[in-house]
């Protein structure tokens, strides 16, 4: 620190004293400053960068995939999942190839693909919707024991309704009728005000009490 009563001579060699005391760690300083701007600005842009990317061969994919250009639409979500798996896209991507291997009735890859998005995916609805769909198809399959692990969640993440008429389902499936009531009841209930999936539920929970009576 320059002392003002100090004269000009004396000033400078306290200067000169203090930059050779500490002038290296000052400009060393500088430099990781200035390396620290230029490492976030890159970081930022490439990220940004990154994201058009990955958008752009997102909606490829699905265009490709309402073309019914399935093979070119595979090939863009397999890409996707391999190159860009820290993105929100690459979970998407999972899910419809998962739709895709299912309606050509490879199940077992359909299976294979939701089950990468509900252990991949960065975004919390993409791995419920993974999970709901695998629960479904593992309930057609009579894997009863999976199916109530994957749904036995405690967070349900805004899909409350799904969670519950699932739940129901295995309920009916496995003989449970009374409980497959309450569970679609539950999952009525938490539907939003006016939703016209509310009258399926309240129907299947009727089917149940008729089930019950006979």
């Amino acid at each position: 620190m320059v002392d003002i009563h100090l004269s000009d001579d004396e000033q400078a060699e306290r200067l000169k004293a203090w930059w050779k005391e500490n002038g290296s760690s000052v400009i060393i300083g500088a430099i990781v400053g200035i390396g620290v701007i230029v490492g976030v600005n890159f970081w930022r842009d490439y990220k940004t960068s990154q994201g058009e990317t990955v958008s752009a061969l997102y909606e490829m994919m699905l265009g490709n995939y309402r073309q019914q250009n399935m093979t070119v639409a595979e090939t863009t979500g397999g890409k996707i999942m391999g190159s860009y798996s820290s993105t929100p896209y690459a979970g998407k991507a999972a899910l419809l190839l998962a739709k895709i291997s299912f309606d050509k009735k490879d199940i077992t890859s359909a299976k294979s693909q939701l089950r990468w998005a509900m252990h991949n995916s960065i975004e919390p609805a993409t791995v419920h919707a993974a999970t709901l769909r695998l629960a479904r198809i593992l309930l057609s399959e009579k894997q009863y024991t999976q199916v109530d692990e994957l749904i036995s969640v405690d967070d349900f993440g805004g899909f409350e309704s799904e969670y519950m008429e699932l739940q129901g389902d295995l309920h009916m499936a496995q003989g449970k009728v009374e409980q497959a009531r309450e569970a679609y009841l539950a999952a009525a209930q938490t539907l939003p005000a006016g939703s016209s999936y509310g009258d399926i539920l309240k129907m299947k929970a009727d089917n149940a009490v008729i089930d019950t009576a006979q």
